[in-house]
């Protein structure tokens, strides 16, 4: 039985830091099968509210509700969030192949780890194949985690959060250090995974950006955050408008071209 409540949802929640609000008054929920852009200028705060949302920092004040209660086992759920970012990248063994790397994410680790009594069973190691084939990297297998160019790893790293049988993906600032051939053809796969049969249809998917050409149309919502607070929030179409845009970012639009469903600032 599919569980009604937001997977987590975010009451009038405050962060501060030695006095200094990181985050003020933030109101926001993400259910299952959600598909959200959070779009923000560096430090605005976009992953201090995903750390928040998902209990790896506590607020200062305001509540935060997870499957519709303040008290879960946290642990388990933090085993249910696909985190895809540099920072975990970087604690892959780069030796490790990438069938280990996806395997790993059924037990949790961070290089594959196998014990006398907790060894990974043929059907796990079955899922974990099927996983780098439904993400169209079943050539990678044995290919060493390290060697993988950056779209490579954020597939893989996919792969991973799918053995997990995450209920989110969060894809944070995916795109980062890409040149922009590259980039084109990682938003293009993930458009084609997310719109596909082998994505999850239960999972919430989040994208975390500061660029606004790299949210695909299949993120219907956007959450923009300025300065530690919610500048706007609703649905994708409406939000990308020229007056949101240069008040987000400070600088003139000369105007916004859109193309499937994306949009390209023209600064003046």
């Amino acid at each position: 039985m599919i569980d009604p409540s937001p997977l987590f949802a975010l009451h009038e929640v405050t962060l501060e830091r030695s006095g200094r609000p990181i985050l003020s008054r933030i109101t926001w929920s993400v259910a299952l099968g959600d598909y959200w852009a959070l779009l923000g200028r560096n430090g605005s705060g976009k992953s201090t509210l995903l750390q928040l949302a998902i209990g790896r920092l506590w607020p200062t004040s305001g509540a935060v509700e997870r499957h519709g209660r303040e008290r879960i086992d946290l642990p388990s759920f933090w085993r249910r969030i696909g985190w895809i970012t540099d920072d975990f990248a970087s604690w892959i063994p780069p030796t490790e192949r990438s069938l280990e790397t996806v395997l790993s994410g059924r037990f949790a680790q961070f290089g594959l780890k196998q014990f006398h009594d907790d060894s990974p069973t043929p059907s796990d190691w079955e899922r974990a194949e099927a996983a780098l084939v439904a993400v169209g990297c079943g050539e990678l297998r044995d290919r060493p985690f390290g060697v993988l160019s950056h779209g490579e790893r954020r597939k893989v790293l996919v792969a991973r959060a799918r053995v997990a049988e995450a209920l989110c993906l969060v894809l944070d600032e995916p795109c980062d250090g890409m040149d922009p051939g590259a980039r084109e053809q990682f938003l293009r796969w993930l458009g084609e995974y997310l719109r596909g049969p082998c994505h999850p249809a239960r999972a919430a998917v989040i994208l975390v950006t500061h660029h606004i050409e790299e949210i695909l149309p299949e993120f219907t919502r956007t959450l923009i955050l300025r300065d530690g607070r919610i500048m706007a929030c609703g649905p994708t179409e409406e939000l990308l408008a020229p007056e949101t845009i240069e008040q987000l970012y400070g600088v003139r639009l000369k105007r916004l071209e859109r193309h499937a469903g994306r949009v390209w600032p023209i600064w003046d």
